[in-house]
This record gives structure tokens, C-alpha cells and sequence, in this order.
């Protein structure tokens, strides 16, 4: 995607310079159908961890390997830019290769998100979270954030973590990595999220299958919320290292980032350096210097709002929001997650 001004000027035509946002724009949400295959569950998958998954997958008592492991794959992430056999490899062993045929998706769910300019109530991202919490049958939480303990963060708490959802969702219990919990332990979690700052993320990786173990024709019975910071998360990580097309599995729930670039002034401290945007939609304009934000590629996580000391980023609702999560997921990428009750649909 182009960074060029004049195009950036044109995809935020409908937010001013104060970063007041005129009307919700369909004709941008509309562009995230973006044409991958229909998801068609294979009972079989990949064969080989259906017949290993209770032995390869991730237990209790098996975190110092994984935590191994996943630091190894934090630094071969680089790859993902690399060209030619290593590239294709580490790609291919995250599912995403080809792009169009991969269903890994993610749709940004801040949590933290700026309602003061709207005159009634809204529906914000943590209604969305909620309200799917409320119409399944199972959730369940890990007891332990994967990320932030591989990292050994120290600024964000480790028992902030995934929430998973489905009958996918009690290989992860059996595993002893996660609890299963009630509509009211699971939205506490999520009030907790967002009282620590933490982004929300609601994903659906084929390559779960060999971390937590759920079999292969489970997949589509499976979907996790994640509670992400800016520092450890290995998606955010991945988005960083990716090419173009492949953030194309990242999408904004409806939410971007908007500044008020009269009071900007420069100081570049937003600026996609390391932790920075994930999808480096942040530029700055050459004529004065001052942020503009990619409206066609930003996903709302909110990273360059806790950069900005001026306060001058905020969350808003730049595009209407479909009505639940599945529909995110069946119109952004084709893919149908049998998740919710019939009589709920």
C-alpha cells in the first residue's frame, strides 16, 4: 500500500485536521472484503498432528521449552522480508503461504478508545467482546499470557491473558494451560485488559493446532481474544517483520488511530520504530512535518497513542462496525467460525 501524501490526504477525507471524524466511511469498510478463498475445515488437516498433537502440543509443566521454542521464533521472524527458501519456510510454518489460501486473521479490538466527541451511546469494541462471550457455549482463560512470559515483561501483568472460545477451547483446559470461566470472570478479564491499557485481538490461527493441540476439525469451533501490549506480542511482532501482503490479515474493527494535527509539532516520538506501528501507517508530512496516519492500512491498536505524549492521537470510529464478530470474519475473510448458538445467530 502506498504511503505517497496525496493518496494518504484522500483515504482520510473524511477527518479533518482537527482529527474530527465528519462521517463513518462504508466505502473503506466495504474494501475489507478482500476476496480470500472460502475456509473449507479439512477433518484431517495436516494429518501428522492430528495422529501427535497430545505429544507435540504445549502442557502444563511444559513452559521453559515452549518459552524456548517461541524465542527462537521471535528471532527468525526477520525472515518474513527475507526473500528466496528461508522466507517461504518460516512462512509456509506459520500457515501463511499461499497468502489468499491462508485464513490466519486478526481484527483489532482497542480497548481503550476515545467516545467523548459522540453526542449518544455507541457500540464499542469491548460491547463486541462481551456480547460474543455472552452468546457461546464455552470460554475458557489462560492462566498465563505466552508472550509477556517469554519476554519476562515487567511492564504489563502476565495473568492478563487469551480468553478462548469453543469446543477447540477445552484441549487448552486439558492441557492444564487454561480455566475454564464464567460470562462474569471472562468480562472482568476484559474490564482488567482495559484498565491496564492492554489492546485486544480477536484471532483465528491455523497453527494453533499444533500449539495448543486442538485437532485439525475442531479449527473452525475455535477462536481466542488475546490482550496484547505494544512490547511482547509476537503478532504485532510478526506484522512488523511482514511484507505488505501479509498484513493483510491484520484489520481494524471500525477503530483507527486519528491525531489532531493542529496541535502536532513534529516531535516524531510516534514515529514506527521499534514497538512502533505494526503496519507502519505512520508518516509525516514533508511540507510541515507534522503525523499523518494511513486510514487504509491503520488497524486502531492504539501503539502510537500511548507514544504520543501530547495526546494529541486518539481512538475514534472512523468506519461503521459490523454487527458481531463472526460476521468480521465471514465478510473480511471468508471464513465461518461455528462459534455462536443457533439461536443467538
Amino acid at each position: 500500500m502506498t504511503n505517497d501524501l496525496e493518496t494518504i490526504k484522500k483515504q482520510a477525507s473524511n477527518i479533518d485536521e482537527r482529527g474530527n471524524v465528519l462521517y463513518l466511511d462504508q466505502e473503506r469498510l466495504d474494501r475489507k472484503e478482500n476476496g480470500f478463498t472460502p475456509y473449507k475445515n479439512k477433518p484431517n488437516g495436516l494429518g501428522i498432528w492430528n495422529a501427535f498433537k497430545e505429544k507435540v502440543s504445549v502442557k502444563d509443566g511444559h513452559w521453559e521449552f515452549t518459552y524456548k521454542l517461541y524465542k527462537m521464533f521471535i528471532k527468525f521472524a526477520p525472515w518474513m522480508k527475507k526473500g528466496g527458501l528461508r522466507r517461504k519456510i518460516y512462512r509456509r510454518g506459520i500457515m501463511l503461504d499461499p497468502p489468499m489460501e491462508s485464513h490466519t486473521s486478526t481484527v483489532v479490538m482497542p480497548l481503550d478508545v476515545d467516545i467523548t466527541d459522540e453526542s449518544e451511546k455507541v457500540v464499542v469494541p469491548m460491547d463486541l467482546i462481551k456480547e460474543a462471550i455472552k452468546s457461546i457455549d464455552y470460554v475458557a482463560g489462560m492462566k498465563t499470557c505466552l508472550c509477556r512470559n517469554a519476554n519476562e515483561c515487567e511492564d504489563y501483568p502476565r495473568d492478563i491473558a487469551c480468553l478462548f472460545f469453543g469446543e477447540g477451547a477445552k484441549t487448552v483446559v486439558k492441557h492444564g494451560l487454561a480455566e475454564e470461566l464464567t460470562y462474569e470472570e471472562a468480562c472482568a478479564r476484559v474490564d482488567k485488559a482495559a484498565e491496564y491499557g492492554l489492546m485486544g485481538q480477536a484471532v483465528w490461527i491455523e497453527v494453533e493446532q499444533i500449539l495448543w493441540g486442538v485437532r485439525n476439525d475442531e479449527l473452525d469451533k475455535f477462536m481466542e481474544v488475546c490482550f496484547c501490549c505494544p512490547c511482547c506480542c509476537i503478532a504485532l511482532r510478526l506484522a512488523r517483520e511482514a511484507m505488505p501482503e501479509d498484513r493483510r490479515i491484520f484489520h481494524p474493527s471500525g477503530w483507527t488511530a486519528v491525531p489532531d494535527r493542529t496541535m502536532c509539532n513534529g516531535c516524531r516520538k510516534c514515529s514506527p520504530d521499534v514497538n512502533g506501528c505494526p503496519v507502519e501507517a505512520i508518516t509525516f508530512d514533508e511540507t510541515d512535518g507534522k503525523v499523518r496516519i494511513n486510514q487504509e492500512i491503520c488497524v486502531g491498536c492504539g501503539i502510537c497513542k500511548t507514544k504520543c505524549d501530547k495526546g494529541i492521537i486518539k481512538i475514534k470510529q472512523t468506519m461503521p462496525m459490523r454487527k458481531d464478530l463472526h460476521e468480521y470474519f465471514l465478510k473480511d475473510y471468508n471464513l465461518d467460525i461455528k462459534l455462536w448458538n443457533k439461536d443467538n445467530e
